[in-house]
């Protein structure tokens, strides 16, 4: 599936131990979105970030959150 570029992006394989100024979802500590002023911002977030390690055995994955 083709999710278009927007301003909030999804991040999945986070670690809980990791704590962020980002929207959770409840009763799952390894998901959660980013909301950015514009796709442009977001789409830079979403290309520097991809495959980061948040610890040796966490790489995010990160997506365009679906509208």
């Amino acid at each position: 599936m083709d999710i278009r570029p927007n301003h909030t992006i999804y991040i999945n394989n986070m670690n809980d131990k990791i704590k962020k100024e980002v929207r959770l979802v409840p009763g799952r500590h390894d998901i959660a979105f980013v909301e950015f002023e514009n796709d442009g911002q977001a789409g830079a977030a979403r290309d520097a970030l991809q495959g980061f390690k948040i610890t040796p055995s966490h790489a995010m994955k990160i997506t365009y959150a679906k509208k």
